[in-house]
């Protein structure tokens, strides 16, 4: 398991500047289970809770599972969201509910810098309400992809402008391979004898 880390990035421009800071923003956890029976039949659903305080108001939170490694397996799955695809809670005004609407994005998110396949989730203005700087969310998506054990990254963006990173703990859907070490029968052979 890696261990946890957590970065706060402002991008200032494209032109090589930019500030970096470090703090605690957000976190979280992530669960999968089996789905048995409904529109989603044996397929792995994925939960995402997360808790974050950020200098702005939550615009879109992006989930990191590593896909770099294998991009073009990641987006040869499926990947399927409800809608809305999750619940965030601490909205304005009066600390009011508002929903999310998931997606899974081959092209990364180029709002925040990721090149790499990601799971993305967009705040929605909900009957009035919109996400705070500080909340908390519940978000969902369902793939054939297994879980693969290990503490993983959670990006939130405001507007492009300011990047909050911070990792989550669970098990994150990984199509890549896992590397084992090379062996033959006559290795395996001489270990026996």
């Amino acid at each position: 398991m890696r261990k946890p880390r957590i970065f706060i990035l402002l991008l200032a421009s494209l032109c090589l500047v930019a500030a970096t800071a470090s703090a605690q923003c957000v976190d979280g956890t992530i669960t999968s289970a089996l789905e048995v029976g409904g529109t989603f039949d044996g397929l792995y659903k994925y939960t995402v809770t997360i808790n974050w305080d950020t200098p702005q108001g939550l615009s879109h939170a992006t989930l990191d599972c590593g896909f770099g490694n294998c991009a073009s397996l990641a987006c040869a799955s499926n990947w399927y969201f409800d809608d809305p695809a999750g619940m965030g809670s601490g909205g304005s005004p009066n600390d009011c509910d508002f929903d999310f609407e998931g997606e899974f994005v081959c092209q990364g998110d180029p709002s925040i810098g990721f090149t790499d396949p990601v799971i993305k989730w967009d705040a929605l203005e909900t009957n009035g309400c919109e996400a705070e700087n500080t909340g908390s969310a519940v978000l969902c998506f369902y793939t054939d992809v297994a879980p693969a054990d290990g503490v993983l990254p959670i990006v939130l963006v405001k507007n492009g402008q300011s990047v909050c990173e911070g990792t989550i703990l669970g098990d994150c859907p990984l199509p890549c391979p896992t590397p084992v070490e090379g062996t033959s029968w006559s290795k395996i052979r001489k270990l026996i004898h």
